[in-house]
């Protein structure tokens, strides 16, 4: 809907800022350097197999750009979301309490709110 002018550069250039987000947003959730490097393999392997995928397609192709920016957007507005409930998870975990113990509640509200969001993500970008 919001992106139908775009062109094959314009989703490129559109999946490499939602790729920065998710970056941003997946590191934002670690606590030490090590989760922090590796919280950034998330989105530069989705950069890489979106790339690859456009690359056998000879560039051509938006589908994998598009579902690469589907899933980096909607991660990043769910955790901007969540961003209270991960802020209360890290400050218990840094003081050596436990994580809540309505996890199976908390998972079942994530997983809800993680498909409203993909369904209102890809009705705007596609």
């Amino acid at each position: 809907m919001l992106t139908s002018h775009l062109s094959i550069t314009g989703w490129w250039v559109l999946s490499a800022l939602s790729g920065v987000a998710l970056g941003i947003a997946a590191v934002s959730m670690a606590t030490t350097r090590r989760q922090k490097l590796a919280a950034l393999a998330v989105p530069l392997a989705g950069a890489a197999s979106a790339a690859g995928q456009s690359a056998a397609r000879d560039y051509e192709s938006k589908d994998a750009l598009f579902i690469f920016t589907l899933i980096a957007l909607t991660v990043v507005i769910t955790r901007v979301i969540f961003a209270r409930w991960f802020a209360r998870q890290k400050a218990r975990q840094r003081a050596g309490q436990p994580a809540d113990d309505n996890a199976n509640k908390q998972a079942a509200v994530f997983l809800v709110t993680f498909a409203v969001v993909l369904a209102v993500v890809a009705f705007l970008i596609g």
